[in-house]
């Protein structure tokens, strides 16, 4: 009898601790058919028209006294070819430590600044219409990185972030955001230092607002480094139309030798249900001087000639799961 106490208790503070745990398998798989023209045209079936294709797992675990321990990890791949990328988990891999106090992540993932960049561009920084697409100087996901999150202040948000160069003049790297959001009003500005010679200093502000079915935002972003200052700015607007939504933005950069171009970008999407998305897009990007821009960034026929332009459209489909 005692035994079979001893073993019903056993189960039943096994049972508790899974239930204070919990995995997550998610992922996207997002596939577009293109039509791009620079020096030349090309044809291609392509990964990410609106979100690049991952797989990925992320748990938590409630380990008590208010704390909370927690991974994601998340790996991206090409579902035309099948291909992987070269570093397996180089999307994001990070363990946290939560509390009261806020949260501790190590691991890799995307810089402060970059994160800021991707919220206020309607397009997330997505395939052909992505804002990155005339920045060029950017720094998107950051190795070695130690980071620390505020823990909630109402409407109030901000991360701080230190990576360990270990050796290396360019994996260094100092980064802060701040941040207010509402339902109605996001506003937003980050700041970073990048490499330990010959930094690259990044200072990005962005404000988005909606109402009704409409949305509007943008950004502003500076880049500085040596000699080099390229400045970017973006104004983007998104209109709910039944299950789809219309999209527009453009874009503008220069300052920079050879980074001196616009982007316009239009698209729409449809939603088939809550995880699959139907869209289209139409974008150009107009080179100025000797800027190569291209909206994919390809080499080949997709790129312009100096100063040329860079257009295409797209069909393409997106399933989250």
């Amino acid at each position: 009898m005692k035994k079979t106490i001893v073993a019903l208790s056993a189960l039943v503070v096994s049972a508790g601790a899974m239930a204070q745990s919990s995995v997550t398998v998610f992922g996207v798989v997002d596939l577009a058919l293109r039509d791009l023209k620079g020096v030349g045209s090309v044809k291609t079936l392509s990964n990410e028209g609106r979100a690049a294709s991952r797989l990925g797992f992320r748990g938590v675990e409630d380990i008590g006294g208010g704390l909370k321990a927690s991974f994601h990890i998340e790996h991206g791949f090409s579902p035309d070819t099948g291909v992987a990328d070269a570093v397996f988990w180089q999307r994001r891999a990070t363990v946290s430590l939560s509390g009261s106090f806020g949260e501790v992540r190590l691991g890799r993932q995307k810089s402060a600044t970059r994160t800021l960049i991707d919220e206020f561009d309607v397009f997330g920084t997505s395939g052909m219409p992505g804002l990155n697409r005339i920045i060029g100087l950017d720094r998107n996901r950051m190795d070695n990185q130690l980071a620390y999150y505020l823990p909630k202040m109402g409407d109030f948000y901000g991360n701080a972030e230190v990576t360990a160069g270990e050796g290396s003049t360019t994996g260094r790297s100092v980064v802060g955001r701040l941040g207010y959001r509402t339902k109605a009003v996001h506003v937003s500005g980050a700041f970073g230092e990048f490499g330990s010679t010959n930094k690259l200093k990044i200072t990005a502000l962005g404000a988005s607002t909606s109402f009704d079915d409409v949305g509007v935002s943008g950004q502003y972003s500076q880049y500085k480094q040596g000699a080099t200052t390229l400045k970017v700015w973006n104004l983007g607007a998104t209109v709910k139309l039944g299950n789809g939504k219309l999209i527009g933005s453009y874009g503008n950069a220069s300052g920079a030798a050879n980074r001196d171009a616009t982007l316009l970008a239009v698209g729409y999407d449809h939603s088939l249900s809550k995880r699959t998305t139907l869209y289209t897009t139409y974008g150009n990007i107009n080179n100025k001087g000797t800027s190569t821009f291209s909206l994919l960034g390809a080499t080949g026929a997709s790129l312009p000639s100096a100063g040329g332009n860079s257009r295409g459209y797209e069909f393409g489909v997106r399933h989250n799961f």
